[in-house]
């Protein structure tokens, strides 16, 4: 590594090092700088988690998951340490267009582990022989066309020996391989003794409200102000009430969706539609989500803009060509109701309900 990129990194993590929100809660802002960082400098810079080839402890083991950092740890007196770190990425978009991401911050918290329990971890990890067993590209048929599912990384550092293993979706292996048993097993028992789904549903009750929030980038939660779950409760009758009759609504909707052939009207719809029907059935609103409305910055020109415009026009004749003739004054509905509406790629109509019951 050059000086002049090590400077960097130093003053990087100097300049830019955590701040203590509320307790233990703690945040980082992410820089520009952080995504030419790799992995292990991450850890390094935004955790404080130095690469375990640095580990002075006799022994180091490491389990990282997408959401926490388990670390334990046996030092040259023999004492056990241990601790979990619950991570997320705050994820701030910009008021004027939700769809503009401004920046990210880490939000992470460091929680004690008891030397008994890091004791009885470490036991259980080294004697399952965990810190031999291959990484899951040397294991014969181990699966990997699984999609958004979970990735564990174990290392270990005995004395001067280090192993490092990487498993992909491991809980969703065939476990009648034992290598593959041991590794679900030690998996599931790290979890279940360190109650790793109940310190990160603590970690974030704790997190700030009115933002949105990522461990891995693709789920995503948004946690409510005061103000809006106040919006909510005082909504749900009105949500309970509708979801009592979800299940005829959608089937009445969707048949009219089966019974129309949209072959001959040769549409281009690539975008969703909210949909809004009244309490007897009747569509009153079609408008296009913000993320897929045409901006003219974003276009190749004033005529590409407008033909995504005509295009637009064009979709929401089709959609109220399907629906024309809905009528759910029969169901005696109390309440107007809001559906959504896309297509596939050959054309096909898909309706969905995003309400959060």
């Amino acid at each position: 590594m050059s000086k002049i990129l090590l400077f960097s990194l130093i003053f990087h993590s100097l300049f830019f090092q955590s701040q203590k929100l509320n307790g233990d809660l703690q945040f980082r802002k992410n820089d520009k700088l952080d995504q030419k960082l790799s992995f292990k400098e991450r850890n390094r810079i935004i955790y404080n988690i130095l690469p375990i080839k640095d580990s002075e402890d006799l022994v180091t083991i490491r389990i990282l998951f997408p959401r926490q950092i388990i670390e334990l740890r046996k030092n040259k007196n023999n004492k056990y340490f241990g601790f979990v770190i619950n991570k997320t990425t705050q994820y701030n978009y910009s008021k004027r267009d939700r769809n503009e991401l401004k920046n990210t911050v880490e939000f992470f918290q460091k929680t004690p582990i008891e030397e008994n329990k890091t004791k009885e971890l470490m036991n259980k990890l080294i004697l399952s022989n965990q810190n031999n067993l291959p990484t899951d590209s040397l294991i014969e048929n181990w699966n990997r066309n699984y999609l958004h599912c979970n990735k564990v990384n174990f290392q270990f550092k005995t004395l001067n020996n280090i192993q490092e293993q990487e498993y992909n979706c491991p809980l969703q292996q065939d476990e009648e391989k034992q290598t593959i048993k041991i590794i679900a097993e030690n998996i599931r028992f790290v979890q279940s003794q360190l109650k790793l789904d109940s310190i990160y549903s603590t970690f974030e009750n704790i997190l700030p409200l009115g933002k949105s929030y990522s461990y891995d980038g693709y789920r995503m939660i948004y946690k409510l102000t005061k103000k809006q779950n106040e919006i909510r409760e005082k909504y749900k009758p009105y949500r309970e009430y509708l979801k009592s009759h979800k299940d005829s609504i959608d089937h009445y909707l969707e048949s009219f969706i089966r019974n129309i052939n949209l072959k001959s009207k040769k549409i281009n719809c690539f975008e969703t539609y909210h949909l809004e029907f009244s309490k007897k059935g009747n569509l009153k609103k079609i408008s296009v989500v913000d993320s897929d409305k045409p901006k003219l910055k974003e276009a190749l020109g004033l005529k590409d803009f407008l033909e995504d415009k005509k295009e637009i026009r064009k979709c929401k004749k089709v959609i109220r060509e399907i629906f024309v003739n809905t009528d759910l004054s029969w169901l005696n509905l109390k309440f107007s109701l809001n559906r959504s509406i896309s297509f596939d790629l050959y054309g096909n109509p898909q309706l969905s309900d995003n309400t959060i019951y």
